[in-house]
């Protein structure tokens, strides 16, 4: 019986960290000693994030460099890692497969993504393009192209992250071809519920194939806005066998899967079914083949399942911690400046830079932030900023929370510098401004007279400014431009308000992950959300200035993401009021076409949810339109 531990690596990458991410591939090498194939994940070398710094040669040169420093350290093992490679005219996204200090072969990516944050044949071209060799850098020749490596008892392919997902997968030719094993290195990013869909997707495509897959993603905040997930996965047969942790804040994490080649190959002689037509079967047959030395074998078998449950309060928690903590490492910044209004936006950033820190801790050990001259302290600083239209009750929550969180906080009152404004500006207009006629341009003041105080404050502290906003608001253009929408980083612009008070009500019921239960949060959560920029009289309210959260949820969703027609756009069976709906599209589609010029300004934000509107990453959106039918 041969026994093969193939061992799959979830890796913390820096776009064009090449010593660092080579350090990180030789350290997991190195760590997973007993493994007969050790797969890396997608464009590990240079990072999957280097966008226009793919055209560069010299991305390509330090990339080959670093592969070559890397096979020497193979030895006795298998080992599949990814890079940027430029066969002219064409720039190739590939897996180099090594062993014993060489360099096999190399697979290119077959089908390039290029939807939703994806825009790969941007630099990529697709690995139809390739001829069946590459000249190296040094002059030598490589096989190119579809592989399958072979052994006398073991076979393996490789298809590259999007060439898992597509309908025709380089994988069917493979297992045609004889693989008992398709390895999947991918740069899947974070989105809720992702994962379980992943599982399904891998574990048909093992099924219907009769053969094993080994997944390796990438991890954690590599370049600003995506965040990766990690939660590599081992299959068998159609059934999730491993999986590995995600969004972990340690450099890398290794998943197992012990394969027995006999047991595979008498299961694919029973089970396997060929497919397609003739033609559609010699592309398997047409394959070239590389023969490699036998794999080394694993004495003791372990076939034990560990597959974990999805959670979406959990996996936010996690994702945006993990994006946050990545950002302020990368950014090599003291930490994070935070204006913590008492409402709830404000309130769940202060939340998820505690629970980066409680993470840290736990993962990393509670010496780690000190070891980068990082106070825990220290890492947030948040700041009341009252005006007379503030209620006591929101400048109360907030000092409560920032005092339970452990954070240093203060408060000032900025009606001086108000009035101070609308003083100059009077003068010029020769008018003065009232509630009646200058609603706007009173309330909007406010919140930009804030901005200069909390960079002000961020700068001396050495921290990034945090920027409070969600996605609903982000879509109807709820935000203050440089004034609440100013920052360094945006990190709920990725999900709705109403996931937002959801999340939070999970915490304060002692639920989270991580997080402690949080008694601040129930002034908060008791309260109608608010901007408070009126006078409070007026006892103003996000949800009567603009309409219900969960009906602006609703309509967002179904014009983004499900592309429904303006005229349909809500049905009669998704609200309950009909006027209210009506009403609420209305304003929606003319609000969103307002606001884009907004959500062009925006800071960077992380994609968390199954959609984003981020036009740098996720939704692109003219500038200038007007829906009319």
């Amino acid at each position: 019986m041969s026994v093969y531990r193939c061992t799959a690596v979830s890796l913390k990458t820096t776009a064009l960290d090449f010593k660092g991410n080579r350090e990180k591939i030789l350290a997991a090498i190195q760590a997973n000693e007993n493994s007969s194939l050790i797969l890396f994940p997608e464009l590990c070398i240079s990072g999957y994030g280097c966008e226009d710094t793919f055209y560069f040669p010299w991305v390509w040169e330090q990339s080959w460099k670093s592969l070559l420093e890397i096979a020497k350290a193979t030895s006795d093992k298998t080992v599949i890692v990814g890079l940027p490679f430029f066969q002219s005219p064409y720039l190739f996204n590939v897996s180099a497969v090594l062993q014993n200090g060489k360099i096999l072969g190399l697979v290119p990516k077959q089908n390039l993504a290029q939807t939703g944050v994806h825009y790969e044949n941007r630099w990529f071209t697709k690995g139809e393009e390739s001829r069946n060799y590459a000249i190296t850098p040094d002059g030598s020749e490589l096989p190119f192209g579809s592989l399958l490596f072979e052994s006398a008892d073991f076979n393996f392919g490789i298809e590259i992250c999007e060439d898992s997902w597509v309908q025709t997968r380089p994988g069917q030719y493979l297992v045609e071809a004889g693989a008992d094993l398709i390895l999947s290195p991918g740069a899947s990013h974070f989105a809720l519920g992702k994962q379980e869909i992943r599982k399904k997707m891998f574990s048909e495509s093992s099924r219907n194939s009769s053969t094993a897959i080994l997944y390796a993603n990438l991890d954690g905040n590599e370049s600003g806005r995506l965040i990766f997930e990690g939660g590599c996965m081992g299959i068998v047969d159609g059934n999730v066998k491993q999986e590995g942790p995600k969004l972990h804040f340690t450099d890398f994490e290794s998943t197992h899967l012990d394969l027995d080649s006999i047991e595979l190959r008498s299961n694919r002689a029973r089970n396997f079914r060929s497919s397609g037509t003739r033609e559609f079967r010699s592309r398997g047959k047409g394959l070239q083949r590389i023969e490699i030395l036998p794999l080394k074998t694993q004495k003791n078998f372990n076939n034990s399942v560990q597959v974990s449950k999805s959670d979406l309060f959990q996996d936010f928690t996690r994702a945006t911690s993990l994006g946050l903590f990545d950002y302020l490492i990368k950014s090599k910044t003291k930490g994070y400046t935070l204006s913590l209004s008492g409402g709830a936006d404000s309130a769940a950033c202060a939340l998820l830079v505690k629970a980066g820190i409680l993470f840290s801790q736990k993962e990393l050990g509670p010496k780690y932030l000190g070891s980068l001259g990082l106070d825990p302290k220290n890492l947030l600083f948040t700041l009341f900023q009252g005006t007379e239209n503030n209620s006591e009750q929101t400048k109360n929550s907030a000092k409560q929370l920032s005092e339970e969180l452990g954070f240093t906080h203060a408060e000032i009152t900025v009606d001086s510098e108000v009035k101070s404004m609308l003083e100059k500006i009077s003068s010029v207009k020769g008018l003065v401004p009232n509630w009646k006629d200058h609603n706007l341009a009173l309330q909007n003041i406010q919140a930009r007279v804030r901005s200069p105080l909390i960079w002000l404050l961020a700068n001396l502290n050495g921290h990034l400014l945090l920027s409070t906003g969600n996605r609903s608001e982000a879509s109807v253009g709820y935000t203050t431009m440089d004034g609440d929408s100013s920052g360094s980083v945006a990190p709920l612009t990725g999900v709705s308000k109403e996931f937002v008070l959801s999340w939070l009500k999970n915490v304060h019921e002692g639920k989270d992950i991580i997080l402690p239960k949080i008694n601040a949060l129930e002034g908060i959560l008791d309260s109608r959300p608010t901007a408070e920029l009126k006078p409070l009289s007026e006892k103003q309210e996000d949800e009567k200035d603009l309409m219900p959260y969960p009906l602006l949820q609703k309509l967002e969703r179904n014009f983004v993401y499900l592309g429904k027609s303006p005229d349909n756009l809500l049905g009669s069976q998704e609200w309950s009021d009909p006027k209210e709906a009506e009403e609420g599209k209305e304003k929606f589609l003319k609000l969103f076409s307002a606001s884009q010029w907004k959500r062009e300004r925006l800071p960077p934000s992380f994609h968390l949810d199954e959609y984003g509107l981020d036009p740098k990453s996720s939704f692109r959106f003219p500038i200038l339109s007007e829906i009319n039918f």
